[in-house]
């Protein structure tokens, strides 16, 4: 099917006399109207697409897939060229999943001119998907037969699959390497039944060559200025004569960027004498000090503020000290004087100290008091945290905090709590994920033997998941339920340690601690036990811009016996953010969809960082 039309001109001019000039006008008229031709026939047979590829005789691979392989998609513009490639590709992706006998019988295309576009028929033979009749494994002493054809999936009667083999080459690779041998081979050397005559079985022989095993000779650090190597080194997770191991090279440059000392870390891998290799960690350092000031707004009219001071590298130790301060409330003019005034206000003061490594331990230190002040209320709490990291993702704690809450001026309530905390994070960025997951487990004992107003047990599971998906979209989910078990009646427990829900952090399009039961405060809800379900799909826009969509479903309980999913709260809406160098900064609207009443037009959030 020819579509280009070649044009072959040839020609010779001889300029004489006085009609030279009208011999070159007549010939540039020529040339430029045969050009012209040539140039309308390209651009009329370029603008041909491919409207459709069709596919008959395929049952096993699917007509999307098969679309997938071709290097003309249905859309593109129509090249000769690249649908004579197709057959071919179609060919070798049959191959690679087994079928060695199958062939493309024949192509077809129909152009439709009302459409100047073409569709394009493939006939096929799959004919018979081969099996693997057996299998030698030779050179291999690490792992054992059975071990390598399970990660290879060529057990015997097993389908040939090249792309499940090609995937477990990968991790049976990265298997030797965290064992040592980072130079194992493999190879798969493929041949069939009969001297080839037999395409339906085929014999495998793997060929393992693990090499020697290769040790860290050296670990050099670069581009120190103010942190001290000593502070670095504690973060490797190898050290001089120990066997390579890429993951823990990888745990090494993960916990460095941890520390938030280090905008770049990179890893330079050098192997020298053949059973030694030498790493380098080439480091650009951050200013230890930061200040942020962030502004946020609630609908109908609360405005937020939000102020935090730090030092990462206290006394060159990696020493923190954060000094967080926020205000909310809803300001309202006066009519008499005219002054500004605050409804509805609330200010937190929290003081945040961390200790790394304490007296030369793997635990750290945490200590962290805090004052929360709203309208006649007070809230003074101190908290002391022993923390250790038990894995590679994976942290361990135990809080003990001390609250003293003044909820009216002559009731004070005293809450003395120890906590267990198991913390699994393995979001690819704490600010903004786009992939991975974060599970909070804890226990909490209040009272009892440690004394004070407040008597119970509470279990929290807390767990957040993130799947990007093509196009860049991005599910967000959130699940958390807390159960607390009173050691006396629910009401006894005073309200500065109950639950609260609603708003930003919680169920969007509801007012904050507007969910629940009645307690001694005016105009507040709680409870005891909670249930709550985030759901988000963020989707790119433009640059660093974009949208979500987002529904949030919960509720709060005083007894688990009254748990019921009929009492659950709906919240829906959808906002627009931009990821800005120092976090992502949000703008939504949510609804409260129990909350039918005219007067409810919704709420709007302005805020800095995800919910969740």
């Amino acid at each position: 099917m020819r579509l280009i039309k070649k044009f072959k001109i040839r020609y010779r001019v001889t300029l004489r006399g006085k009609s030279s000039v009208i011999k070159t006008a007549l010939f540039s008229l020529m040339l430029i109207y045969l050009l012209y031709g040539c140039a309308s026939q390209l651009r009329q047979n370029g603008e041909s697409k491919v409207l459709k590829i069709n596919f008959e005789g395929n049952y096993f691979i699917s007509d999307k897939k098969l679309r997938a392989v071709l290097p003309v998609k249905e859309g593109d513009q129509y090249i000769e060229q690249f649908l004579r490639e197709s057959p071919n590709r179609i060919v070798s992706y049959y191959r690679s999943r087994g079928f060695f006998d199958m062939r493309v019988i024949k192509r077809e295309g129909e152009f439709l001119e009302e459409k100047n576009g073409f569709v394009i028929n493939y006939h096929i033979f799959e004919g018979v998907r081969s099996k693997v009749d057996s299998v030698e494994i030779i050179g291999n002493k690490i792992f054992t037969n059975d071990y390598i054809k399970a990660k290879l999936s060529v057990e015997k009667e097993s389908y040939y699959d090249e792309a499940s083999i090609d995937a477990g080459k990968y991790i049976l690779s990265k298997n030797y390497a965290e064992k040592g041998f980072a130079d194992a081979s493999i190879t798969i050397e493929r041949s069939f039944l009969n001297g080839g005559g037999d395409k339906n079985r085929v014999y495998l022989k793997i060929i393992i060559n693990e090499g020697n095993k290769i040790y860290v000779r050296k670990v050099e650090i670069k581009g120190l200025k103010e942190v001290r190597s000593k502070v670095v080194r504690r973060e490797f997770r190898m050290k001089k004569g120990d066997v390579y191991q890429p993951s823990k090279v990888y745990l090494s440059q993960t916990n460095l960027y941890r520390t938030e000392m280090f905008s770049d870390v990179n890893v330079h891998e050098e192997k020298v004498h053949g059973d030694s290799v030498d790493i380098t960690f080439i480091l650009k350092e951050e200013k230890s000090r930061f200040f942020q000031v962030g502004l946020g707004y609630e609908s109908p009219r609360m405005a937020i503020f939000d102020f935090r001071w730090g030092d990462l590298d206290l006394f060159g130790n990696l020493q923190r000290l954060i000094v967080d301060l926020s205000f909310k409330g809803t300001p309202e003019f006066q009519e008499n004087d005219g002054g500004l005034i605050f409804k509805d206000w609330e200010q937190n003061y929290r003081l945040t100290y961390r200790e790394p490594y304490l007296l030369g331990t793997a635990f750290n230190l945490i200590t962290s008091p805090s004052l929360k002040r709203r309208k006649s209320e007070s809230d003074f709490s101190f908290e002391f945290v022993l923390e250790r990291e038990i894995g590679p993702f994976s942290v361990i704690s135990f809080p003990y905090e001390y609250r003293r809450a003044s909820i009216k001026a002559d009731t004070i309530s005293i809450t003395n709590k120890v906590s267990g905390r198991f913390l699994f994070d393995k979001r690819n960025n704490i600010l903004n994920p786009s992939k991975g997951l974060r599970l909070i487990l804890q226990f909490d004992y209040a009272g009892g033997v440690l004394g004070g107003d407040n008597h119970f047990d509470r279990v929290n599971i807390d767990f957040a998941s993130y799947y990007p998906l093509p196009l860049r979209l991005i599910i967000a989910q959130r699940s958390r339920a807390v159960v607390t078990f009173p050691r006396g009646a629910p009401e006894d427990i005073s309200p500065d340690v109950r639950l609260e829900m609603g708003g930003y952090g919680s169920l969007r399009g509801y007012k904050e601690a507007s969910i629940g039961y009645p307690d001694t405060r005016p105009d507040r809800l709680s409870g005891l036990d909670e249930l709550l379900f985030n759901f988000e799909l963020r989707m790119p826009v433009y640059g660093r811009w974009y949208a979500t969509i987002f529904a949030d479903f919960g509720s709060l309980w005083m007894d688990q016996s009254d748990i019921s999913l009929e009492d659950f709260k709906t919240g829906v809406g959808f906002g627009i953010g931009y990821n800005a160098p120092i976090g992502v900064i949000r703008l939504d609207y949510a609804r409260a969809m129990e909350e039918t009443y005219p007067e409810n037009r919704g709420k709007i959030y302005l805020n800095f960082g995800h919910p969740f």
